[in-house]
């Protein structure tokens, strides 16, 4: 049996280090968690959680590019309430759980010192802090993925029936999390047929992933089906080379950062990386006690990345959180090279800007209304509380529909539809609202036996086109009164005909 008496034991050696960083991962995620409004995506996840079980597994996730896991694991929280802090405590605490698991990875990988670094650097990232509290499903993805790479490690040395059970079950449960963790599956399997190369590794590990089949048959013609829609039509623009650098200084620095600081956070966080793939590359060439450690966190960071960007050359699907799973390997890498190489107080100099970058990043998250989320849920609530029985809310792009659908659901709301000559090249897949939305509508059909009418605009995409519609109603209708909450533009009609 896995023996939970020595974990503990082995976790209390460092207990002042790892509890307070492990206190500190949870008081950084549960910060601030309900501040922020729900956004689009946020919004969809809502709405899919609220559909009765079955219909979510059979027919909703169908048409989305997930599986169903986070959406019934949210589900469950909503039990507790649908309140901003609720709907993100799943995500909060995937990553507080990821975070311990990847301070084992390093801790069986190398020894206490790297885990508890290479945790660090995953505490307070504020790509990772983002992550973990967004109502989606990359916290949980992040979490499952530690857990079976652990498992991995774990049962390679010591051909634990208990260990490969673990690996197993975690491995099934993000594959039904997301499909992003298929590439690290890959790299699994390349480093057992390529690094380990023991007969009973491979034997096991094949049994391993014969099961994990087995047990995701059930899914697999939805898998095929989601792929299709994928390759059919998807709204990510096209892969460059450069966007493997800017995503390993990603990893690090996130998105809250104005222009010249992001250009400052590459530049320094692409120095460490390189450095320490240096030093890993004097290891591997010196045979270090290291060397297979190392080579399998290189697998694991670079299969994800490498082989995501090269399909994204077909269709692109290359974005941080396409491979974020890379992040964790990437970490571990860095926490080595910062304790671990002979000249360590080098490393540790250089990293020191990355290190204050990152902190900027993490005030900026926190602190700076330029980087939060729209104000969906003050602007719902204006609408909410002005709104007369009958009226109609009007939204010229998903990026106001969908919040205003979780927060205002006892006021119809109906998307323009867009002209397809205007319409954006790389528009996001409507399969899935579809789902549980009605159709597009035309303003015609929209404002059809109504007294009045909410245009509500948040400037997110298609800028132009979205305009356009404040110009068509303003031409058409009476404009009775208009407000500004949080930059989102809500414009109140009567629907009575202009005479031109």
């Amino acid at each position: 049996m896995i023996d939970l008496k020595t974990i503990l034991h082995r976790l209390t050696e460092y207990q002042y280090w790892t509890w307070w960083l492990l206190g500190l991962t949870l008081v950084l995620r549960l910060f601030h968690l309900g501040a922020w409004s729900f956004w689009e995506d946020e919004a969809l996840t809502i709405l899919l959680a609220r559909q009765p079980v079955s219909a979510l597994i059979a027919i909703i996730t169908a048409a989305d590019v997930h599986p169903p896991l986070y959406f019934l694991l949210v589900k469950a929280f909503m039990l507790f309430g649908q309140s901003e802090f609720i709907i993100r405590l799943p995500s909060a605490l995937c990553s507080t759980g990821a975070v311990l698991t990847l301070y084992l990875i390093g801790r069986d990988l190398f020894d206490e010192q790297v885990g508890l670094v290479g945790a660090l650097l995953m505490t307070i990232s504020p790509l990772q802090l983002f992550y973990a509290q967004e109502a989606r499903v990359y916290a949980q993805l992040l979490l499952f993925t530690g857990l079976s790479s652990w498992a991995f490690i774990r049962a390679l040395d010591s051909h634990s029936n208990r260990w490969w059970g673990l690996f197993i079950v975690s491995t099934i449960l993000v594959c039904y999390t997301a499909y992003f963790a298929f590439p690290v599956v890959l790299a699994m399997a390349l480093y057992v047929l390529l690094i380990d190369r023991r007969w009973k590794s491979i034997w096991r590990f094949g049994l391993s992933m014969a099961v994990i089949a087995g047990l995701y048959l059930p899914w697999l013609g939805v898998l095929f089906f989601q792929t299709r829609s994928v390759l059919a039509s998807f709204w990510i623009e096209p892969a460059h080379p450069l966007i493997l650098l800017t995503t390993l200084s990603g990893f690090f620095v996130g998105i809250s950062l104005p222009a010249f600081w992001i250009a400052v956070s590459l530049a320094v966080t692409l120095m460490i990386i390189f450095v320490v793939l240096n030093n890993v590359r004097h290891a591997l060439a010196q045979g270090s006690h290291d060397s297979q450690a190392l080579i399998w966190l290189l697998l694991w960071a670079f299969v994800p990345l490498l082989g995501i960007y090269f399909v994204s050359l077909v269709r692109p699907i290359f974005q941080l959180r396409t491979v974020i799973t890379a992040s964790l390997p990437i970490y571990l890498l860095v926490s080595w090279g910062l304790v671990r190489v002979p000249r360590k107080r080098l490393n540790q100099w250089l990293f020191l800007p990355t290190l204050i970058v990152m902190v900027i990043s993490l005030f900026n998250f926190y602190f700076d209304p330029a980087y939060a989320k729209p104000a969906w849920r003050e602007a719902a609530a204006y609408v909410r509380e002005h709104a007369q029985p009958n009226d109609i809310g009007i939204h010229t792009s998903d990026g106001s529909f969908l919040p205003f659908l979780a927060y205002a659901p006892n006021i119809e709301h109906v998307r323009l539809l867009q002209d397809s000559a205007n319409a954006p090249d790389n528009s996001r897949p409507q399969a899935i609202i579809m789902a549980i939305t009605s159709s597009r509508q035309s303003a015609e059909e929209a404002t059809q036996g109504r007294q009045r009418a909410w245009l509500i605009i948040g400037l997110d995409r298609d800028i132009e086109y979205q305009l356009s519609q404040k110009e068509y109603f303003d031409h058409q209708y009476s404009l009775l009164n208009e407000a500004e909450v949080g930059a989102v533009y809500i414009f109140e009609y009567t629907l009575d005909k202009k005479s031109h």
